[in-house]
């Protein structure tokens, strides 16, 4: 069972960094010939040590994960990278100018909130409405667009932590 076609195509990966789509695509390869038995038992052995080292959090917080994004400008935001998956918990967004700016929070191109920010001022997770907490996984990233006023002016804040998946 160890030279199947399943275990070459994934020698390389450890199952830390191994991706759900891998899977899935060396799954797609497995023909009804005489190796399909081993290939389909090799996948499932795969998938449950896969599994093994994923379960003990699975759709939990992480531990210790929790940070702030800063300085996030009009176009800016945040995005999880390969095998993350992030939870928004709050937002905070600044208006340094004398007049005011209408913004844009939107999960890729899809526009969550809309908003504005008083001169001098600020808006927090409370004001822009019952959206957190917000996931995030790889494919959806949120940013924040400047639609009226300076976009200079405009800073925000963001505070995340890490899911397991």
């Amino acid at each position: 069972m160890r030279g199947t076609e399943i275990r070459q195509q994934l020698r390389n990966q450890s199952l830390e960094n191994l991706l759900i789509a891998s899977i899935n695509t060396v799954g797609d390869r497995i023909f009804p010939d005489d190796m399909a038995v081993l290939d389909m038992e090799a996948l499932s052995q795969i998938v449950t040590a896969w599994r093994s080292t994923h379960a003990v959090a699975y759709g939990q917080v992480l531990l210790n994960t929790g940070a702030i994004a800063e300085g996030i400008t009009d176009g800016g935001g945040v995005a999880p990278n390969d095998n993350e998956v992030m939870e928004i918990v709050a937002i905070d967004c600044a208006n340094a100018g004398g007049t005011p700016i209408e913004f844009t929070l939107s999960i890729g191109d899809l526009a969550v909130v809309n908003s504005a920010v008083p001169p001098n001022s600020g808006v927090t997770s409370s004001e822009l409405g019952a959206i957190f907490p917000i996931t995030l996984s790889k494919g959806l990233s949120i940013k924040f667009t400047v639609t009226n006023g300076t976009a200079s002016d405009f800073s925000a804040k963001v505070a995340y932590c890490y899911r397991i998946v």
